[in-house]
């Protein structure tokens, strides 16, 4: 069975009735559900985002998430991914999100009737902890296949619920921006308490994208800049407030079809995330590597204090010279994405 598109739409409005669902008829004997869902990196605007500055997110297709839901045999859920494979209820804390996800997809979209186990198998390009939003992404390509598997169709606006919901349970108040950017294909313009904007985005250029090895940590990332506002505010204020002027003059290039300019506002913005301590040595090798490979910008992406490195090429073959020198550098992967 796969996913018929977005053809559920609630009767009433989401806040009290995202559970009318539209159970279709299983038509088939041993049924098979299949979802998917993606990576995503920011742009422009980080941590200016949290003091009410704009940022810009660009979905990474060819980062993906497969889930596959099939029935089994075992006498409860059972889970098999990269990290562990065994009864769904014993997987271990690390793997939370997940749990909370298939609840809720289950709680939503199962027949009260279901009571055979079934397998949930995960394959993931996502590397974790990278700022590439892996915990969004597996729990829309989860509730994507349990639905699927379920024979429930539903609209966007019901999937990014579930969502969000999976993701608040496991971590806390999420955006929402991962969500967004990992179930759909545009990027997006967000701005804190305001409807992302989603804009086409067709330079002819390339983004190269670095895995530094290291785990970022976004959260420490977070509460570091918060304690140097503390201490210095006209300082990050006034860093903060130019790290927002770089991502709108980010969105009039992409609008004007400007990679220059673009690739130049990447290497300023990386310079402020800098003077607000988020980068590190090995991040910084990693963009300087970029640089002298003739990437027209480059910078970390995300939280920082590790995590990815994006770097912006105006051809193919240039974009290959960058990935060789950010891997010569110290990075483990690389992926290349048109934009």
């Amino acid at each position: 069975m796969t996913r018929k598109g977005d053809l559920f739409v609630p009767k009433k409005t989401l806040g009290n009735q995202h559970k009318e669902l539209n159970i279709k008829s299983q038509v088939a004997d041993s049924p098979v559900g299949m979802g998917t869902a993606h990576g995503k990196v920011i742009l422009m605007g980080e941590h200016a985002v949290v003091y009410d500055y704009p940022a810009i997110a660009l979905p990474v297709p060819a980062v993906a998430i497969r889930v596959r839901v099939t029935p089994t045999q075992h006498q409860a859920d059972y889970l098999s991914c990269r990290y562990y494979k065994g009864p769904l209820a014993d997987a271990p804390q690390e793997l939370q999100n997940v749990q909370a996800a298939i609840s809720l997809a289950q709680e939503h979209c199962a027949p009260k009737e279901q009571a055979s186990a079934i397998h949930i198998r995960i394959d993931s390009d996502i590397p974790q902890e990278r700022g590439m939003g892996s915990s969004a992404a597996v729990a829309v390509a989860l509730v994507r296949a349990l639905a699927d598997y379920y024979g429930v169709s539903l609209t966007q606006e019901v999937l990014h619920y579930m969502v969000n919901q999976a993701e608040v349970l496991a971590h806390g108040a999420p955006s929402g921006l991962d969500t967004l950017m990992t179930s759909t294909t545009q990027p997006a313009l967000y701005r804190k308490g305001i409807t992302p904007q989603a804009f086409q985005m067709n330079l002819g250029g390339y983004l190269v994208i670095a895995d530094s090895g290291q785990a970022g940590q976004t959260k420490r990332a977070v509460a570091q800049v918060a304690q140097l506002a503390q201490d210095r505010p006209d300082q990050v204020m006034k860093t903060m407030a130019a790290i927002g002027e770089c991502t709108i003059q980010a969105q009039q290039a992409i609008r004007q079809g400007d990679l220059v300019a673009l690739g130049r506002l990447m290497t300023y913005n990386h310079y402020y995330l800098n003077q607000l301590k988020v980068s590190t040595p090995e991040l910084d090798s990693i963009v300087k590597s970029a640089w002298l490979a003739g990437a027209l910008g480059a910078k970390l992406t995300g939280g920082g204090l590790g995590g990815c490195v994006i770097a912006l090429a105006s051809q193919a073959q240039q974009a290959e010279a960058i990935s060789q020198a950010m891997r010569q550098a110290g990075a483990g992967r690389t992926w290349t994405m048109a934009i």
